[in-house]
This record gives C-alpha cells, structure tokens and sequence, in this order.
C-alpha cells in the first residue's frame, strides 16, 4: 500500500511538472503576446511640423508596390511623393500573372474596371499544368472557386494605370526623375533629401524603396547586399497565330526545376510565354540544375520543341523576341526590410515567391501594409526603427511566412520531380476540385501549409505511391522528353 503511494506521488509529481511547464510557456507566449507592439510609439514629428514643401514620404519606384503605397498613402490625407526614372507608359519584364489578392486591390483602386474597359484584362477562366513526366491537365478551376485566381494584364498596360490611380488620389507623381548618388538623411531635421541626376530635389520624412529587384538605392544605402539570384525570360505571340486553347497553363520540366515555364492568354488572343529559373541549390548562382547562361537555349527550345510547349504554339507563331529580367527571390540579399526612416518594399525587398516566382500581388500587398504602417507613423510622429518595423511584422503576417516553405518546397521538386507528378496524379483523378486547391495555394489565397491539411497531404501520399508504382515498377514511359538531338541542358 505503502509503495503505491510512494508511485502515485512520483507520478504526481511529473504530472504537475508537466503541467508547470506547460503553464509556463503557455503563460510566456501569451505574456510575449500581450507586450507585443501593436501601436507606433508617439515622437515629435507630427503632420504640423512637416516644413513647407517638404513631403511624409518620398516614393522611389512608382511600379505596382511603389503605387500602390502612394494610392493608400494619399488617399488617406498624406503628402506624398512618387518619383520614377521613366515616363509612363514603360514596360517592364514580367509574366504578368496578376494574382487574386492583387486583384482585390486593383479593384478597390478602381483599376481592374479600367483594364476591363480598355480590353488589357484577361481573367484565367480554365487552366492547369504539365507534370516533369507529362502528366496534365487542363480544367476549370473558376466555378469552384467562384472567382478566376488569376488574371493577365501585360505590364505596360498595368503599371501606367496604377500609377495614374495613385496620382489620382493626391500623390504627387513626378516622371523622368532617376534618383542619383545624393541622397541623404539629416537627424537634426528629420528629413531625407533626395537630388535626381538632372538636379531636381524632393525632401521628406520617410524613405520608401520601391525601384525593382536591382534595387540600386537600396543598394546604396547598405540594405542590399547582393545582386539578384534569379531570371525570367518573356516574349508575346501575337493573337491568330497560335493553338492555345487554355487562359494559363504552367510546364514543369525536370531539366530547369524547381523553375518551370508557362503561357498566359492576354485580351485580344495574345499569349505571354515566360521562363522562370528559380534560385536553389549550394553554389552562388545555381538555379536547380541551370544558370542564368542557360535561359536564353531554354527559352528559344522550348518555342520550338518541347513536346507540350510548342504543340501550344503552333506551327507558326508569331512571336517577339525575348526579354530578360531579373528577379529577387523570398527576400535574398537585404539585410533588412525597415530602419529609421526607411521602408524597402516590393521586388527591391525580394518580395518574390520562391517557389512559383509571382511577385505582383506580394509586391501589392506590401505597398499597403506599407503604407498602413506609415500613416500610423505619421500620426504618431515617429518614423524610428521601433516603429517602422511594424511594417515587417505585418509584411510577415501577410505573407512573408510562406516563404521559407516555399524554399524548401522549391528544393524538394528539384531533388525528386515525382512530386509534381504526384499532385498531377491525384489532380487528374480528382478533377477540378483538386485543381482548385492546387490553384489556390499557387495564388497565395490559401498558405503552403494547405498542402499538409490530412483532406490533402493523404490522398497526395496515395497519388505518390500511385506513381512510384507506374514510374518505378510498371515503367511508364517518360513523355516529356526533347527530340533526339535537341540538348535539354
């Protein structure tokens, strides 16, 4: 009787030592939680002491983050600045997948409704994607979903409108300004001086980087430490000339994972055909099994051979030539994303997916948390680091935690393709409403986690035996493959 009391008060005692513990971290998450910041501390620069001419934001890049920001920012009473190199209409390269969250904001600018009328819109109602082993499929995710989980929009088109908007809302939109070397910052006054190369001036309180994945101010000012990683290629064919007969549809071919390739119907017929390469791998510069030297053969065989890509096609396209671009991916080289006085947002902040490579709708949802953070330190009169860094809490919160996910995803479908072939698989047998899931978390309207819900990490788990089964046993045969003769790396 004796010893079962002594063993009932030993298991006492590790059940309230479990239980201790559990209230303390319990207890110390829920206390990290209740002192975390949620307000701007209060300072001396308010709206009252901005001098004359001067403005609450310098806007450096009025691409569709920098825009976006301005939009909100103005909107909401600011001064604003928004300065870019070029004048509008300017290209820029681009696959010119607009994603639903994008979306969302470009309708509540009242954007989407001038694309809609200006016939530049193309709202993906059916699409889908090749497997590295050639299994595809093509459905229609929309009546699923309720609404098209992405739309092409080319960037000429959506850039000049976005910036317009901006302008509309009370930014002050200042075309042909490049930024030069001077640019500075006075503690005293609180105030950045920016100087063009031409001598224009513009002075205000806080600094928002926003002028592309090369980011060259950034880099000036220290927070970008290294060039960009990865590549993408475009070039448009025009209406009448092709076979397509999908809105979107994305090709995974095992030589350029975890990059891929795709095709997006534009307004008027006209296809926009892009190749990503997407960072991954040890070596400084190694993007699955490519370079950046290898994008230009892969683009061009592609058009001409790849079994799904120039089936698409046609026999006879009539196609531009390729343009180049870079791009920062899942944040890479920055050092930081805020400090006194300064936001970096969009692609100079690497706000790249690095598994899909879409950036519009991160870099568009950026400018808005951005420029929510910054209106709250404008009220408070405090654009330190203390409260400036709000701005990456919320970026985080918004999507930046889908990142390194989206990293590890991106080297798992390197290392073992079948992957891929498995969610082929299992979408092929589910049909459309596999496809919607799929969709959704390749929009960012669902996280990458979605992937790992039981309703849909096990019957991926079965698609993948499923394919180990036909590929490892049965043997069946590979169809995306090059033609003999056509080197595929």
């Amino acid at each position: 009787m004796l010893n079962m009391r002594l063993e009932d008060v030993k298991e006492n005692k590790v059940l309230l030592g479990a239980a201790a513990v559990t209230a303390a971290v319990g207890g110390g998450l829920l206390l990290r939680r209740a002192l975390r910041q949620t307000k701007p501390i209060a300072g001396p620069y308010t709206p009252a002491t901005l001098p004359a001419g001067c403005y609450d934001a310098i806007i450096v890049g009025a691409g569709p983050s920098g825009s976006v920001c301005g939009f909100y920012m103005a909107k909401s009473g600011a001064k604003v600045a928004l300065l870019d190199k070029e004048r509008f209409p300017r290209d820029k390269i681009c696959g010119d997948a607009v994603c639903t969250p994008a979306i969302h904001i470009l309708e509540d600018m009242g954007v989407i409704e001038e694309l809609r009328v200006a016939d530049e819109v193309k709202f993906a109602d059916n699409g889908g994607f090749i497997s590295p082993s050639g299994l595809a499929y093509i459905g229609n995710s929309q009546h699923k979903l309720g609404t098209a989980a992405a739309c092409a929009v080319r960037r000429i088109d959506l850039d000049v409108r976005v910036a317009r908007a901006a302008q509309r809302a009370g930014a002050e939109l200042m075309e042909e300004f490049e930024v030069g070397t001077e640019v500075t910052f006075s503690k005293e006054e609180g105030l950045w001086t920016v100087k063009s190369t031409d001598g224009k001036v513009v002075r205000g309180r806080m600094l928002v980087c926003a002028d592309g994945s090369t980011s060259r101010l950034a880099t000036q000012l220290g927070y970008c430490t290294a060039p960009p990683q990865g590549v993408s290629s475009r070039a448009y064919i025009a209406g009448g000339s092709h076979n397509a007969n999908f809105d979107g549809l994305v090709f995974y071919p095992r030589w350029s994972l975890p990059g891929y390739a795709a095709i997006f119907k534009h307004a008027k017929d006209e296809l926009g055909f892009c190749y990503y390469l997407i960072p991954c791998g040890a070596k400084e510069g190694q993007m699955g099994s490519c370079t950046a030297d290898d994008l230009k053969r892969l683009h061009e065989n592609a058009i001409k051979h790849d079994p799904f890509i120039s089936a698409a096609m046609g026999p006879n396209p009539k196609c531009e030539r390729m343009r180049a671009g870079s791009l920062r991916v899942g944040g890479q080289g920055l050092r930081t994303t805020y400090d006194d006085h300064v936001i970096i947002i969009g692609d100079a902040a690497g706000f790249i997916d690095p598994l899909t490579g879409e950036g519009i709708h991160t870099a568009m949802m950026a400018g808005k948390v951005a420029a929510e953070t910054l209106l709250a330190c404008r009220e408070a009169g405090n654009y330190s680091s203390k409260n400036t860094r709000l701005y990456e809490r919320a970026w985080m919160d918004s999507f930046g935690h889908d990142f390194k996910l989206s990293q590890k995803g991106a080297e798992l479908i390197w290392k073992y393709p079948i992957l891929l072939d498995a969610c082929a698989n299992e979408v092929q047998r589910q049909g459309d409403a596999m496809m919607s899931k799929w969709a959704e978390v390749m929009t960012n309207m669902r996280p990458k986690t979605y992937f790992l819900r039981p309703d849909v990490a096990i019957p991926l788990g079965f698609a993948l035996i499923r394919e180990l089964w036909q590929q490892k046993v049965v043997g069946r045969p590979d169809k995306y493959v090059m033609p003999a003769g056509v080197p595929s790396k």
